[in-house]
């Protein structure tokens, strides 16, 4: 499964951040083909210690993802947006 067929992440990511493992393990799933674009970007071929370079950074990226944040600017925005 690709992220872009799921409805909401957050549940998943906050499922990571709780020490999940399989949670986490999903989401370098649903993004494995993004993993795979971007280390070959310029190659004809997935360069696989670049992959897993990727990888690394995406999951500190997780585990120190802000969700309330994120949630609080994402609901400001939409709100915003209406009152135009």
């Amino acid at each position: 499964m690709h992220y872009t067929q799921i409805d909401n992440l957050v549940p998943v990511i906050l499922a990571a951040q709780g020490g999940d493992d399989e949670a986490m393990s999903q989401l370098l799933r649903m993004f494995n083909h993004d993993f795979n674009r971007e280390a070959a970007f310029g190659k004809s071929y997935v360069d696989p210690d670049l992959k897993q370079e990727l990888q690394i950074k995406f999951v500190y990226i997780v585990k120190h993802f802000d969700v309330e944040k994120h949630l609080a600017e994402s609901s400001t925005n939409s709100s915003s947006r209406h009152q135009i």
